[in-house]
């Protein structure tokens, strides 16, 4: 009996052993059925799977066949920090071997195994993977209603009006993406510009836009003022009002301050302590924030 097994590629990354076709191997396995209807097979190498009550068993088979898998990500609307997999069709490559992890770096892994005794398999078990996530029902009611209140609201309006006015103002020197509810970014095609993104945030009483300007976070009530200032700090970035400074040392942090300059003549300021490590020469940090410290007193180009 064949069947094709799944294994995550951070999981194999970690720790998994290196295979090859022909080798008979001894993998304990779950078999799930998704809401869909879908039945897959995934090793529980990581105990993720029994230790949520998912019965395992161990499957003694030889490798048929291994295909990797590889998507292409992009990042979430207003939030550059979250890759998620686009809908272009996931890249498939045929292997005869793969090698131990750390170094792995592919999506996932699809091994085809001849089973040698099908009665080893495990019992089907229903699963639904959004389950892990779920929000208590409570707080997703709340933020239901507060999402339902905002899109019957006047502010849904006005976000709509500033979106139509950036795309027409901005489509042909940046990327501008947005979704129906208000989250949006916006990716000068000039990389040394500076990029804008935000996010709706409604998990509070008091709903927030929660913004990502040049690689620093700002937040700001959700109202028509905030709203109206959001337009004015692209329009600053556009034209390339924006400057980022290091502002001092002291123990283990750094300082930055960044200054954004409205047409209006009014300065916005933002100061963000970075902890680090001991001393100038050591200090280390990797993402978007040690991007901000590597450029040091930087001002952003315009958009045109």
């Amino acid at each position: 009996m064949q069947i094709k097994a799944n294994i995550d590629g951070w999981a194999h990354a970690c720790c998994g052993p290196a295979f090859s076709t022909g080798d008979t191997v001894e993998w304990v396995m779950a078999q799930l059925r998704s809401p869909r209807g879908e039945v897959s097979f995934e090793l529980d190498d990581h105990d993720q799977l029994s230790d949520s009550g998912v019965p395992v068993s161990s499957v003694t088979a030889r490798i048929v066949s291994i295909e990797l898998v590889d998507r292409h990500y992009v990042a979430a609307i207003g939030d550059p920090r979250q890759m998620i997999a686009s809908e272009e069709p996931a890249r498939i490559t045929e292997v005869i071997h793969i090698p131990a992890g750390t170094d792995f770096d592919h999506d996932s892994i699809i091994v085809c195994l001849d089973v040698l005794d099908p009665a080893s398999l495990p019992p089907v078990h229903e699963w639904d993977p959004q389950m892990e996530f779920e929000v208590p029902d409570e707080i997703e009611q709340q933020r239901s209603a507060r999402t339902a209140s905002y899109q019957e609201s006047e502010l849904r309006e006005q976000f709509a009006k500033l979106l139509e006015r950036l795309t027409k103002t901005y489509e042909t020197v940046a990327s501008v993406r947005f979704d129906q509810l208000g989250n949006a970014s916006l990716v000068p095609t000039n990389e040394e510009a500076a990029s804008v993104h935000w996010i709706l945030e409604f998990a509070t009483d008091k709903p927030r836009i929660i913004a990502d300007i040049a690689q620093a976070e700002w937040e700001f009530e959700l109202d028509e003022q905030h709203i109206d200032l959001l337009g004015q700090i692209i329009e600053a970035a556009a034209r390339g009002q924006i400057t980022d400074r290091r502002r001092g040392w002291r123990m283990k942090a750094m300082f930055m301050e960044m200054v954004i300059e409205l047409d209006s003549g009014q300065k916005l300021k933002q100061h963000q302590k970075i902890e680090g490590y001991f001393g100038k020469g050591n200090f280390g940090i990797v993402g978007s924030m040690g991007d901000r410290m590597e450029r040091g007193n930087h001002r952003y180009a315009p958009w045109r």
